[in-house]
């Protein structure tokens, strides 16, 4: 090239684009080097799921002990003995604590021997009533002696009713040296240890423990006036009849611990707050559980679901398999010729790790579960099938 330029006798800017001209059509002859051609993207893929589901609501609740008692001592006294262990699960009329007696069988036995000596009174002035009357016709006594002797029968009558009375009193006290449970349930740790001086009285009394009932367990949430008005208009089947009570309703609600996917504890709705909170526009609402296994706890947060349809066939796929293009959700679906079509999906509620699909999918369709990232729309993929099914969870 530079002998040519030579002899052109080409120099400066003229010479340097000659030079670029030359360099440009010495390699129009040569072949571009092939491009390497892409792998095809190996994916997982997993069948659409069907299967029969129930819509339902969820809400956030708190368990509450269906009956809290504080076990207090009735009397003055020192504590003898604690007949329990710390957390155990009493039943009612069982006995929980001893405050020492000797007292106040002492009490009781001078009470019971004070009915013995009014009684033997008022034997003694009826006999002399029934002696008085026979001597008054003759005029052996006065009439003031007579009325004496009818006052002192009645005199002794009282006595005797006022012992009585003391006596029961005085057995009661005594009863309340044995501190019983009132209530089955879940007892706390006693309060106080033995030998200490404890103090009577209905509300002022030493407190002792406490115990909770755990069957049932009641769990509070709180609902919007929407959905309140829905489940008390489920008498009829009517929205446009008027509200019926929880109660006889009987509608079905299950509850999720927060180490449980699954909602497998059933109970029923039966009762709701008599006015709807002005501020925040919702009611209070209280389903109750049996809690034979005493699983559920006095004071836990857990999930409530209550099915707001009847069941019906649907469609659900892993939520892996979902991915996001700004505000649409779609997935990938592996058509028999082995190619990857983007699907728009309208999407429902979850079901444990799935996801029901409303729109864009159909029975049998194979959805990719892994290697999204991989794959683009129309593009030729290698699929394999997931090493499991997808598992539905537990519908209503």
């Amino acid at each position: 090239m530079n002998v040519v330029l030579r002899r052109l006798k080409f120099n400066g800017p003229l010479a340097a684009a000659a030079a670029a001209f030359l360099l440009a059509c010495s390699g129009c002859g040569k072949q571009a080097a092939p491009t390497a051609e892409q792998p095809v993207p190996r994916v997982t893929v997993t069948p659409v799921v069907q299967q029969e589901v129930t819509d339902s609501d969820e809400y956030t609740g708190r368990t509450e002990a269906s009956a809290i008692v504080d076990v207090r001592s009735r009397v003055f006294g020192y504590l003898k003995s604690i007949e329990f262990k710390d957390g155990d699960y009493v039943n009612e009329g069982q006995t929980l604590f001893t405050i020492e007696p000797d007292e106040y069988q002492a009490i009781q036995d001078q009470s019971v021997a004070r009915i013995g000596l009014t009684t033997a009174q008022l034997d003694l002035a009826k006999s002399k009533l029934a002696r008085n009357k026979t001597l008054l016709p003759t005029r052996a006594i006065s009439q003031e002696e007579y009325e004496e002797s009818v006052a002192a029968v009645s005199t002794a009558e009282a006595s005797v009713v006022a012992a009585k009375a003391d006596a029961n009193r005085t057995a009661v006290d005594l009863k309340y040296t044995e501190v019983k449970a009132p209530i089955s349930g879940r007892i706390d740790r006693a309060m106080v240890s033995k030998g200490n001086l404890l103090t009577g009285g209905t509300a002022s009394g030493t407190l002792l423990t406490t115990i909770v009932a755990e069957q049932p367990m009641y769990v509070y949430f709180d609902v919007d006036e929407r959905s309140l008005l829905g489940y008390l208009r489920r008498r009829t089947g009517d929205p446009n009849a008027a509200p019926g009570s929880l109660r006889d309703l009987k509608v079905p609600c299950f509850l999720q611990l927060a180490d449980e996917k699954d909602f497998p504890h059933e109970g029923s709705l039966d009762f709701a707050s008599a006015q709807v909170n002005a501020s925040t526009g919702t009611a209070k609402l209280r389903g109750v559980f049996e809690n034979k296994d005493r699983k559920l706890v006095s004071g836990l947060f857990v999930r409530i679901r209550i099915p707001v349809s009847k069941p019906y066939q649907a469609l659900l796929v892993p939520e892996r398999a979902l991915a996001t293009d700004q505000n649409i959700r779609f997935v990938y679906v592996v058509g028999q010729d082995g190619k990857a079509v983007r699907r728009n999906v309208d999407l429902g509620s979850q079901r444990g790790d799935l996801r029901i699909v409303t729109n864009g999918l159909s029975p049998g369709d194979q959805v990719i579960v892994k290697g999204l990232q991989r794959v683009r729309p129309g593009q030729q993929v290698e699929a394999e099938s997931a090493a499991e099914a997808p598992k539905v969870a537990a519908t209503l």
